[in-house]
């Protein structure tokens, strides 16, 4: 009986997947992955089109929360603690949600990614909520498109467009002190074997940042000792001493550098100019 019942169920099973019709979606899934500040932000979401249809106050209701997407809810996934508007949001994984408006819309960081769509939303599972000005777009957006635009060294702005309707949430990535921290654990308290690489990295960030130059100094000469033909290493060690009003090291690492450049057999990468420029403008304040 038991046999019977298994083949039952086997045909039925295997006559509906037959029955299936492998068609295209009309609102295919994407994924976009984008490094923001040294964070890496992934978004998952189904993109609508428009199709000659009013979408935002009648497609998609004012006031209601909308998965922000088609299908499945709109998921994000983020590998480093950020903030969006201001707001901290700790790594990790969550449903992107927004409730659209005229003229702004709620945005809904939510702990649940195992929704489809908004059924079963539970406000009790957001991690926090917050509202942005509605962006009037000249031109339609015939589909949905979520992506980043105006990016800087510590975030970019992520962007939710469709019809003509865009909002922006600014994101902020404290990447300064993700690299200082990194700087701290490879290198300050290393206890193994430290790589030039790692010497020079850590020497041109502080170098960037006009914190203490005397160490970033040191670190570029550990650098240049351990990759002694490394010429670019010793192109920034002569600007830093130009820096520091060091003329004397400044002007012996820049001839250095340039001979180096000059007789590199992979080229020279621009620095030959770079060399000629700076020893020119050491050289004009003797």
């Amino acid at each position: 009986m038991k046999k019977k019942l298994f083949t039952v169920l086997f045909v039925f099973v295997f006559t509906m997947a037959q029955a299936q019709i492998n068609k295209a979606s009309l609102s295919p899934q994407i994924k976009v992955e984008q490094n923001v500040g040294l964070a890496k932000i992934s978004l998952e979401y189904g993109r609508p089109g428009a199709k000659d249809r009013k979408i935002f106050g009648s497609l998609i209701p004012y006031g209601k929360v909308w998965r922000t997407g088609a299908n499945s809810s709109t998921k994000m996934h983020i590998s480093n603690d950020l903030s969006l508007n201001g707001h901290k949001i700790p790594a990790g994984s969550y449903g992107l949600y927004s409730i659209p408006g005229e003229k702004e819309w709620t945005i809904i960081i939510h702990k649940n990614t195992n929704l489809w769509g908004a059924g079963g939303y539970n406000p009790s599972d957001d991690l926090i909520r917050f509202k942005v000005p509605v962006i009037k777009l000249k031109d339609k957006q015939e589909t949905l498109n979520i992506g980043f635009e105006n990016f800087n060294a510590n975030g970019a702005d992520l962007t939710i467009a469709w019809e003509n309707s865009k909002v922006a949430i600014p994101v902020f990535v404290d990447s300064d002190a993700l690299v200082y921290k990194e700087i701290e654990d490879k290198l300050i308290n290393a206890t193994g074997e430290i790589k030039a690489a790692t010497y020079f990295d850590a020497a041109m960030f502080y170098y960037e940042k006009g914190k203490d130059l005397d160490l970033a100094a040191q670190w570029f000469d550990k650098a240049i000792e351990l990759r002694p033909n490394a010429f670019w290493y010793i192109y920034y060690r002569a600007e830093l001493a130009h820096q520091l009003k060091d003329k004397t090291t400044a002007e012996a690492q820049v001839k250095r550098s340039l001979e180096l450049a000059k007789a590199s057999s992979s080229g020279d990468y621009g620095y030959i100019a770079k060399c000629e420029l700076l020893l020119e403008k050491i050289q004009k304040k003797s």
